[in-house]
C-alpha cells in the first residue's frame, strides 16, 4: 500500500464542526503526529465513542520544539507505506501552527500529501467580524520584537491606504493584548476593530469599536483565544 500524509483541519472548539472527510481520514491513519496527544486524543476518544471511526492511531508529538527535525521522520513513516496523519491543537496545520516542514518535505519527495479543510479562527473570524474590504492580510501572531513587529503593521496599513480597502487579521494571545494594541495605536491611529474571543465555543464573544475602545473594555486583562480584525479606517 502507498503511504500518503493528511493534513487534516480540526475543530476549533465546537466539536460538531469536525468534518465528514476529516472523520473518514482519521479512521484510516497509523501515526497521528499532533501538537498535543491530550488534546488530539480527546477528539479520537469522542469519535470513538459516539460510533464514527473504530480506530485509534498511535500519537507522536509534532510541535514547534521539535519541528524542525521531525519533517524528515514524518516522511520517513510516509515513504515506507504508513498512512500518516497531521493535526494541530485546534484548526489547519501549517496556518499559525507547526506543519509546514512536514509538508514541504513530503512535496520534495515526491510523496503523496492530501489536506483534508476544516475550520480556522481565520475564515470564522472574517465574516464574524463584518468588516469588508476587497484585500485581507493575515498576519498570525505579531513578532515579540517590536520592531518587526512594527514593520509588519506599517506595511499592512501602507497597503490598505494605498488601496483605499482592506482589513488586517491578527491572531492575539491575551497577555499580549494590550501590549499589541498599543503598538497598533502608534502605527495605525485609532482605527476601527473588532476583537473576537473564544470562537465556536460556549463563550464566544464579539466587541467592535475603536482601539482605545478595545484597550478600555479590556485593561485588566482577558482570557481566551483571541482574534483581532483591522478595518482600513477609523
Amino acid at each position: 500500500m502507498s503511504g500518503i500524509l493528511y493534513v487534516i483541519g480540526t475543530p476549533i472548539g465546537n466539536l460538531g464542526d469536525i468534518t465528514l472527510r476529516a472523520i473518514e481520514a482519521l479512521d484510516k491513519i497509523d501515526v497521528l503526529y499532533c501538537e498535543d496527544s491530550r488534546v488530539a486524543s480527546r477528539l479520537i476518544n469522542h469519535l470513538i465513542e459516539t460510533g464514527r471511526i473504530t480506530k485509534k492511531p498511535r500519537y507522536i508529538p509534532y510541535n514547534e520544539y521539535n519541528e524542525s527535525r521531525m519533517g524528515e521522520v514524518v516522511a520517513g513513516n510516509v515513504a515506507q507505506g504508513l498512512v500518516v496523519g497531521l493535526v494541530s491543537d485546534a484548526g489547519m496545520p501549517g496556518i499559525s501552527d507547526p506543519g509546514y516542514r512536514a509538508i514541504r518535505t513530503c512535496h520534495d519527495k515526491g510523496l503523496t500529501v492530501q489536506v483534508i479543510p476544516g475550520v480556522t479562527a481565520l475564515t470564522t473570524a472574517i465574516p464574524y467580524s463584518g468588516i469588508g474590504g476587497e484585500v485581507t492580510i493575515y498576519a498570525g501572531f505579531l513578532p515579540k520584537t517590536t520592531g518587526r513587529a512594527e514593520r509588519i503593521l506599517r506595511s499592512s496599513y501602507n497597503m490598505m491606504q494605498e488601496l483605499g480597502t482592506g482589513r488586517v487579521v491578527l491572531y492575539v494571545s491575551p497577555h499580549r493584548l494590550l501590549k499589541d494594541l498599543e503598538l497598533i495605536y502608534k502605527v495605525m491611529g485609532n482605527v476601527h476593530c473588532v476583537l473576537l474571543r473564544e470562537l465556536t465555543k460556549l463563550h464566544e464573544e464579539r466587541v467592535e469599536g475603536s482601539l482605545t475602545e478595545i484597550m478600555e473594555k479590556y485593561k485588566h486583562g482577558v482570557k481566551g483565544e483571541l482574534v483581532l480584525v483591522l478595518a482600513a479606517t477609523t
